[in-house]
């Protein structure tokens, strides 16, 4: 069955001085209640790095700088899976803060911007939902189906799941060090990623 997934990629950003350790790598991570400690530290400093906020300063002057911030930008978005080993990424300027304008477009049965270089689309037809991993012209282009309503419940899920990154791991790390602090995070990450959407 084919499925949606909060995510970021290719958080490549230097680490924090005040990070523990290095944080391990990955291509993009998934954002769910799951995320341990150092995928949670991959989050913040992709997110730092991607707003070119200062890390070679303490834990609270770098929050604080980032926390001033209306908004944020940060690469990602909503993945799309059929399996582990056939998906759709978000692609080139796409954002998780575009989270909302995806699920509110998916909702108007129209294609919303999934990014450039590839080119993902949705277009639908009766109640199939066909997601295309590039313009549906090209050779290269593959698809993933989903029923209409289930790719609905789906991004519905994907909510819950950032939502409870933010609620569970991402506050936790944060109220460990700072709890005044993780409060404040948890109210932003909501208006820069969750606030607006139609459900």
């Amino acid at each position: 069955m084919s499925y949606t997934k909060p995510v970021i990629r290719e958080p490549y950003y230097d680490c924090p001085t005040w990070f523990d350790q290095d944080v391990y790598r990955t291509e993009f991570l998934v954002l769910s209640a799951n995320c341990n400690s150092s995928e949670v530290e991959l989050f913040l400093l992709h997110l730092f790095g991607y707003n070119n906020i200062n890390i070679d300063q303490s834990m609270e002057d770098t929050f604080n700088e980032l926390l001033v911030k209306d908004s944020v930008a940060i690469l990602g978005g909503i993945a799309f899976f059929e399996s582990e080993n056939k998906l759709i990424m978000p692609s080139c300027c796409c954002g998780l803060e575009q989270f909302r304008d995806i699920y509110n477009s998916v909702t108007k049965k129209e294609s919303p911007w999934l990014g450039h270089d590839p080119f993902p689309v949705i277009t639908y037809i009766g109640d199939l939902a066909r997601v295309w991993s590039d313009n549906p012209e090209s050779v290269e282009s593959y698809y993933i189906d989903f029923k209409y309503q289930e790719l609905l419940d789906n991004l519905e899920e994907s909510k819950r799941d950032l939502e409870c990154f933010i609620d569970k791991p991402l506050y936790q790390w944060i109220y460990r060090r700072d709890q005044g602090m993780a409060q404040i995070m948890k109210v932003k990450m909501y208006e820069w990623f969750l606030v607006g959407i139609d459900s």
